[in-house]
């Protein structure tokens, strides 16, 4: 028999939140929710980690609408992930974005699930976490020096910049830059710091070829 998520306390809490929070926005803003209905129009898509921790629209103080996000575990992308590649075709396409921003994370769990993997013999992985990580745990093996692996750390920036190329070379972003020439989205590496909540630029970001940072684009605005 089905019952209401209202008969849990911690669900009814939530939406005792919701409500507040709604009454609150209303109050200070009548037009917010009349003006976010009709549509969206995000400039920025945020493909993060799944870390609740790290919920993009607080850290960075931007409002409902501001960021079209995608989160997953370790903030990866695959060339055969069909639900990021639509999330990326409909920012695209239908928002025309400006930037992607993929942001990884101190003290990131799936990392170091990958970490942890990656001490293990290679053998064919057979949960789906293990599928799922497998790339990062190949990429922290390759990162094996002389003291071994990395640290949890460095994992996470080389994890970021990786996927920062997996993206760029991605059928959905080159269509992308075919598409709007030098006016095609720009791709960016970040780390959120957990221990401060600061964002570090990995001073990997690209765009297409011939985009000049901070110029204005054929629209009139600034890149």
């Amino acid at each position: 028999m089905s019952q209401s998520s209202l008969d849990y306390p911690e669900m009814k809490e939530l939406f005792d939140r919701n409500a507040a929070w709604s009454a609150q926005v209303w109050k200070k803003d009548p037009g917010f929710f009349p003006r976010h209905f009709p549509g969206q129009r995000p400039e920025i898509m945020w493909i993060g980690c799944s870390d609740a921790r790290v919920p993009e629209t607080t850290i960075m103080g931007c409002h409902p609408g501001d960021i079209f996000v995608q989160r997953n575990v370790a903030n990866t992308y695959s060339p055969a992930d069909d639900s990021l590649n639509a999330v990326l075709m409909i920012a695209l396409q239908n928002f025309k974005v400006k930037h992607i921003v993929i942001t990884g994370h101190t003290n990131c769990v799936g990392c170091n699930q990958a970490l942890n993997m990656s001490r293990l013999p290679s053998v064919p992985p057979t949960t789906a976490l293990q599928r799922y990580i497998q790339p990062v745990a190949a990429l922290a093996r390759s990162l094996t020096g002389e003291n071994g692996l990395p640290s949890l750390d460095l994992l996470v920036e080389e994890n970021v910049c990786q996927q920062v190329k997996n993206i760029e070379a991605s059928d959905v972003i080159r269509n992308d830059w075919k598409r709007r020439g030098t006016d095609g989205v720009v791709i960016h590496g970040w780390v959120y710091h957990l221990e401060n909540g600061t964002i570090r630029d990995l001073n990997v970001s690209v765009g297409p070829p011939g985009h000049v940072a901070g110029k204005r684009t054929t629209n009139g605005v600034w890149f």
